[in-house]
C-alpha cells in the first residue's frame, strides 16, 4: 500500500517545525548545560538562537496571517484557514492535483484557493483554479462535504475560465421568509420592484414567463398565493388572469380578485386564452406606435401595466385538448406559443403551474421559453431533466414543503435553491381585503 503524496507546502511547513524545534532543543541543551555542568558558553549563542527562533515563528505567524487574511479579523482568519485546509484535503484525496518534485522528493502541487465570506459569514464564494494539466475537471465534484457547515449552491467556470467558482450557503441558514400578516408582507414588498418578484431572502426574480413544477404537498399551491398576493399589493396593478381546469383553490380565489377572468371549463379557458391574445395584439399596436420615439423600448418604459395568465394543472387542460380535433388542438397551441413569443415586450406573461414538465403535456418549445423554472420537494430525477435539462447538477437535500430549486438567466444558470414564504396568517381573508386591486381586463383593454 502507497503512502499519499505529500503537497510541498505541507513538506515546507514540516521543514519549519523541525528547525524551530532544532533550535529550542538547543537553546533548552545551552541552559541545562550552563545551570548543571557548569560550562561556560558565550551569551551571543543563546542570543543568536532564542533571535533565530523569533525570526522564524514571526515568518510562519505572518504568512499564516497574511495567506488567512487577518486584516479581516482572527474570526475570519479562523474559518478561512479550516475551510481551506479541509477543501485542501479534499482535493488532494480526489487526485486533483499536478506532480512535481521538491528537492528529490514527489509532491503534488494543488490548485490556488481563494475564499470570501458575505452577510455575516452566511454565504461565501469559493474559487478554485482551473489548469489544464488537471487530470479531472471540477464541474460534478461534490465539495459540500469538504465544506463543514457550508453547502454549495451552484457551482460554474469563471468568464475567463481561469476557476472554478462555488457559490456557498450556511446549511443553518432559514431561507424561507415568514409573515404573519398582511402588513408584513406589504411592508416587505414594497423593498421589491414593482416588477418583481421575491422568493425568499435572497432571490428576487424579474417578472417574467414562469413554470412551476411540483408533486402534491410540495408547496406549489402556497408558492402561486405568495406571487399573486405580491402582485395585488403592488403600486403597479396587475391584471390578472386564472385558469384552474380542476377547479380547486385557485378558481376559488379567482372568484373573490377576478371574477370576469377565472374560468375552469375547457372551452372557457380558451375563450380566456383567446381574449388574453386579443387585449395583447391590441397592446402591440399601442406599443408600436410608441417604439417610434424609443428604439428597444418595452412595455414598462410606456407606462402599460402587466397582464399575467396563470394556468394550474396545465397537464389536465392538455389531457382534454389532445382529445380534441387537430383545428382545435393547433388554435390553443397558438394561442400558447403567442403569449410566450411575443408576451415579454408586450407586458404579456405565462404563469403554468404543473405536477410533471414532460414533453406530452408541455412542448418543449413553449418550455424552453419560459425563463424562471422552478422544481419544488423532491421530485424525480426525469422530473429534474425535463425541466432544466441533461447533465444538470441539482444540490442534494431532503427539501422540505415549499423548498426546492430553480434557474432564471443571468441569476441562475445553473439550479438554485429557493424557498417559498411561509404565510402564517388567514389568506383566505388576504385576498378578500385585496378584492378589486385588479382590474377587470375587459372594461381596460390596452391598459
Amino acid at each position: 500500500m502507497t503512502s499519499k503524496v505529500k503537497t510541498s507546502r505541507y513538506l515546507r511547513g514540516q521543514a519549519l517545525v523541525v528547525i524551530e524545534s532544532l533550535l529550542l532543543l538547543l537553546v533548552v541543551g545551552i541552559f541545562l548545560t550552563t545551570r548543571y555542568l557548569q560550562m561556560m558558553i558565550p551569551d551571543v549563542i543563546l542570543i543568536v538562537c532564542i533571535f533565530a527562533i523569533t525570526v522564524v515563528g514571526t515568518c510562519s505567524v505572518t504568512f499564516w496571517s497574511m495567506r488567512n487574511h487577518i486584516s479581516k479579523g482572527w474570526r475570519f482568519a479562523l474559518r478561512h484557514y479550516k475551510l481551506c485546509l479541509s477543501v485542501r484535503r479534499a482535493l488532494l484525496d480526489a487526485a486533483y492535483y499536478v506532480p512535481r518534485q521538491f528537492f528529490g522528493t514527489a509532491v503534488a502541487q494543488l490548485p490556488k484557493i481563494k475564499l470570501t465570506f458575505t452577510d455575516n459569514y452566511q454565504r461565501g464564494m469559493l474559487l478554485v483554479e482551473n489548469r489544464v494539466k488537471y487530470a479531472q475537471r471540477l464541474d460534478t465534484a461534490q465539495l459540500s462535504s469538504a465544506l463543514r457547515r457550508y453547502v454549495v449552491e451552484r457551482s460554474y467556470l469563471s468568464d475567463d475560465e481561469n476557476y472554478y467558482c462555488f457559490e456557498l450557503f450556511d446549511s443553518r441558514l432559514e431561507r424561507r421568509l415568514e409573515f404573519r400578516s398582511l402588513d408584513e408582507l406589504l411592508s416587505y414588498n414594497a423593498q421589491v420592484g414593482d416588477l418583481e418578484l421575491f422568493i425568499d431572502k435572497f432571490t428576487v426574480i424579474p417578472l417574467h414567463h414562469t413554470l412551476i413544477v411540483g408533486q402534491t404537498g410540495s408547496g406549489k399551491t402556497y408558492g402561486v398565493y405568495s406571487f399573486l398576493l405580491q402582485m395585488l399589493i403592488k403600486p403597479v396593478q396587475y391584471q390578472l388572469y386564472l385558469a384552474d381546469p380542476k377547479g380547486s383553490s385557485l378558481s376559488i380565489l379567482g372568484d373573490m380578485i377576478a371574477p370576469d377572468c377565472t374560468a375552469e371549463d375547457v372551452d372557457d379557458i380558451v375563450a380566456l386564452l383567446r381574449e388574453f391574445n386579443d387585449v395583447m395584439d391590441k397592446r402591440k399596436a399601442d406599443l408600436k406606435a410608441k417604439l417610434a420615439t424609443k428604439l428597444e423600448a418595452s412595455y414598462s418604459d410606456f407606462g402599460f401595466n402587466p397582464y399575467v395568465f396563470i394556468f394550474d394543472e396545465y397537464a389536465s387542460f392538455q389531457s382534454v385538448v389532445q382529445a380534441m380535433d387537430k383545428k382545435h388542438r393547433d388554435e390553443v397551441n397558438k394561442l400558447i406559443s403567442q403569449i410566450v413569443l411575443q408576451g415579454r415586450q408586450l407586458g404579456f406573461f405565462l404563469f403554468i403551474v404543473m405536477q410533471k414538465s414532460d414533453s406530452t403535456s408541455l412542448p418543449t418549445m413553449i418550455r424552453d421559453n419560459l425563463p424562471l423554472k422552478i422544481v419544488l420537494g423532491n421530485a424525480e430525477q426525469q422530473t429534474y431533466v425535463t425541466a432544466f435539462g441533461t447533465g444538470v447538477e441539482i444540490p442534494s437535500r431532503d427539501f422540505r414543503k415549499g423548498e426546492g430549486v430553480y434557474t432564471f438567466p443571468g441569476i441562475a444558470n445553473t439550479p438554485k435553491l429557493c424557498a417559498f414564504s411561509y404565510l402564517n396568517f388567514d389568506i383566505n381573508a388576504a385576498f378578500r381585503a385585496k378584492r378589486g386591486l385588479c382590474n377587470n381586463p375587459r372594461s381596460s383593454k390596452g391598459a
